[in-house]
């Protein structure tokens, strides 16, 4: 949250949507923090970590908030049926909207707006892509069963139309996996070797 105050930082988007798999009652998965801190800073007025839960019913619309106490960072749980579009953008403002409405999360008035009174400010969408870091070290099987996991999760070639995000503002990222035993890597640093002459 002391990211969002900072002025050091330009303003990355007002609210920054990461589509994640967190459990409700889970705190943010490593690789998105990786995302939001070490690849550049990315400071937002809101944080939210949407996960899609398909139901067995097939017109289910409904959803969970976690805000981990704070005015800024929401876990979203959206259980949709299976014939429900996954229209999240379309979702999260009604959701953001309600939200402000009840006090949950700050306004987010806009200073230049074609639409006057607007209170919800803009969406910028991420979707990360784990990729194995050089760096885990695994036993053949876990490696196999890792990759396996990586595979299937980037398995769809356009993951922003799969959430209904092929017209926002959408990124996809890839970060680093890094399970298991840190493998460290060293070089030495040397003198110049003397180059022969042919």
């Amino acid at each position: 949250t002391n990211l969002s105050h900072d002025e050091d930082y330009p303003t990355y988007a007002t609210n920054l949507v990461y589509m994640a798999n967190v459990k409700y009652n889970k705190f943010i998965k490593r690789e998105i923090l990786y995302s939001i801190l070490d690849k550049r800073p990315k400071r937002a007025k809101a944080y939210w970590f949407v996960t899609v839960n398909v139901t067995d019913e097939p017109y289910t619309a409904e959803y969970a908030v976690n805000t981990y106490g704070t005015k800024n960072v929401i876990n979203v749980q959206l259980y949709l049926g299976f014939r429900k579009q996954t229209s999240v953008n379309v979702y999260l403002r009604q959701i953001v909207h309600e939200l402000i409405a009840d006090g949950t999360i700050e306004a987010q008035p806009q200073r230049f707006t074609t639409t006057p009174g607007r209170d919800v400010g803009d969406f910028s969408f991420v979707i990360v892509n784990d990729v194995i870091s050089p760096l885990t070290k695994l036993t053949g099987y876990e490696k196999f069963m890792v990759e396996a996991r990586v595979w299937l999760q980037n398995l769809s070639s356009n993951p922003a139309s799969w959430f209904g995000l092929e017209y926002a503002d959408t990124v996809v990222e890839r970060v680093p996996l890094i399970l298991g035993k840190h493998q460290e890597s060293y070089i030495k640093r040397i003198k110049p070797k003397k180059q022969t002459k042919k």
